[in-house]
């Protein structure tokens, strides 16, 4: 019968086998993804995003339309630039900025005219923009996106009921320094050897905590994350001779 002490050393032997196995693949896929990776070493890419969601109340399908209950409408840009350091891995920086309308209310009933009227409608404009580092892991025509929004800052008409400490309900809103990250994946389809269209789906979560150069009151935060898919066209320029 094996000694207790013989199992220990026989499990932890083949653990660390596992483990320097599995390393000495990861090293092998990235060389070998290294050596096989050719042409340009630089990318640009941007991309554009649109969205338009409303509800509405009618007397009957195909009726006279009258005040909307929710109205929202978004344009979002994004522009990245990023540098193939070795196999797979790019590190850039990435740029995005985000402009719309959101409104919301209740419905109230009908006028004359059997169109719709509301009551009590929130909303405004509001205006995003966010730059940072990003890291991009590629695998043939597909790749994922980690990026941080070292800066952050929304103007939103619809948060003025968020004041700073001092009082200001109309300054931007900025970013938490550590809850500011965006997730994203998608691929490309060639159109030549340096240009491709490329779809992208985004994930951005963050908090807001400040309101100009002031915390917000009462150390609040505002959480928001969001879900938005991009479509646009990436450039790959640079030689990789003498790198």
């Amino acid at each position: 019968m094996m000694k207790p002490h013989m199992t220990s050393v026989r499990g932890g032997f083949l653990c660390r086998h596992a483990l320097i196995a599995l390393g000495a693949g990861l090293m092998a896929f990235l060389l070998s993804t290294d050596a096989q990776a050719e042409g340009p070493r630089w990318r640009l890419d941007g991309g554009l995003s649109f969205s338009r969601f409303e509800q509405q109340v009618k007397v009957e399908i195909g009726g006279a339309t009258g005040e909307r209950l929710v109205e929202n409408t978004e344009f979002g840009w994004l522009q990245t630039l990023s540098y193939r350091v070795w196999g797979p891995i790019e590190i850039g920086g990435f740029m995005q900025f985000d402009t719309g309308r959101r409104e919301a209310a209740r419905f109230s009933g009908f006028d004359e005219e059997g169109r719709t009227v509301v009551s009590g409608a929130v909303g405004g404009a509001y205006h995003e923009l966010w730059y940072g580092p990003m890291v991009r892991l590629g695998y043939k025509r597909f790749f994922a996106e980690l990026g941080y929004g070292a800066f952050g800052a929304r103007r939103d008409e619809a948060r003025d009921d968020l004041p700073n400490e001092g009082g200001d309900t109309m300054g931007y809103l900025r970013t938490h320094p550590t809850i500011a990250w965006v997730l994203a994946a998608g691929g490309g389809v060639p159109i030549n050897d340096v240009l491709e269209v490329v779809l992208r789906l985004e994930y951005r979560l963050r908090y807001y905590n400040r309101r100009g150069s002031e915390p917000l009151a009462d150390n609040m935060a505002h959480g928001t994350q969001s879900f938005t898919p991009f479509a646009g066209v990436a450039w790959r320029f640079g030689s990789s001779k003498g790198l």
